[in-house]
């Protein structure tokens, strides 16, 4: 009878051993493992929360040769946290074309390289294009994040660009024909007239 209960003694302190073990672990491990796992998928996420905020107005009509400027802001909205760099740089679009144009025409100002973005941080964007051709556009300022290729562009509100056609008053330079031969014609008719008259004795 002593035996038996030295055994069972025995093993409910086993038991015991175990269960204080178990909760031990289960306690260390599990907030440690549970709390990781979101901060590291906020941090993979992190960059889509990058915002391009456009400064100019979101109209803009102006004349084929005439120059503008596309402004625009990229921020990190982040207080805490290191937001991957990339590439910023401008799209035009024809509209009516329904095709993107190309910018060596219409911008001497390629894509802008951030490296970095602090937390809170704030850069300014700023571009001059030059209206090439009249038509329809919209405009956008688009940012890609280094090592993120696949992923669609982080964009800013669209300008729509209406570009007409520029007033040409002197089409194939034909205002000097148009002028100058009349007025030699009248220069040749007076000298004539003005000899005639000399030689009449209207002059004299």
């Amino acid at each position: 009878m002593r035996k038996t209960l030295q055994t069972f003694i025995l093993l409910v302190l086993c038991v015991a051993m175990i269960t204080i073990t178990i909760v031990t672990y289960l306690t260390n491990f599990i907030p440690s493992y549970a709390f990781s796992q979101p901060v590291k998928k906020n941090l993979i996420n992190s960059s889509n929360t990058l915002k391009i905020t456009l400064k100019s107005p979101s109209e803009f009509q102006g004349i084929a040769g005439q120059f503008m400027k596309i402004e625009g802001e990229i921020s990190n909205p982040s207080p805490n946290t290191i937001m991957p760099g990339g590439i910023a740089y401008i799209s035009i679009v024809d509209t009516k074309e329904k095709i993107p144009v190309d910018l060596e025409d219409w911008s001497v100002e390629k894509g802008l390289y951030i490296p970095i973005f602090q937390p809170s941080q704030k850069l300014p964007l700023e571009w001059d294009i030059r209206l090439v051709k009249a038509g329809s556009y919209a405009v956008d300022i688009l940012f890609n994040i280094e090592g993120e290729f696949s992923s669609p562009p982080i964009a800013s509100s669209k300008i729509q660009l209406e570009v007409l056609p520029k007033l040409n008053l002197n089409p194939s330079n034909i205002l000097p024909i148009a002028f100058g031969v009349p007025g030699i014609l009248i220069g040749i008719f007076g000298i004539l007239n003005y000899i005639r008259g000399k030689k009449m004795g209207i002059y004299n």
